[in-house]
């Protein structure tokens, strides 16, 4: 298996953070149960950001990239998206 590198695997789960704090709290409250991170046990806001990247991280310096786009995949929002476009490439084929 291959891992990108640390800097880029970071960027691209504090993306997927970012987004949802950005926009929604609720939902991002949701998602944060979705993927099964334990919000709880971070003692104060601020430790949310490096909390949410050990959550990925599966050893010094990789992170689990993979997991987490996974994750957001099957996200009944995204997963529901991902769904009607394939729908929507199929009947287009036909």
């Amino acid at each position: 298996m291959n891992y990108l590198p640390p800097d880029e695997a970071r960027r691209i789960l504090l993306n997927i953070f970012n987004d949802f704090a950005e926009n929604d709290t609720d939902k991002l409250f949701k998602y944060f149960k979705h993927v099964g991170f334990d919000v709880a046990a971070v003692d104060n806001s601020k430790q949310i950001p490096a909390a949410w990247l050990g959550h990925y991280r599966i050893g010094q310096g990789t992170y689990d990239t993979d997991r987490a786009l996974m994750d957001l995949a099957t996200w009944p929002p995204i997963s529901r998206r991902l769904f009607e476009l394939q729908q929507e490439k199929l009947s287009l084929a036909k």
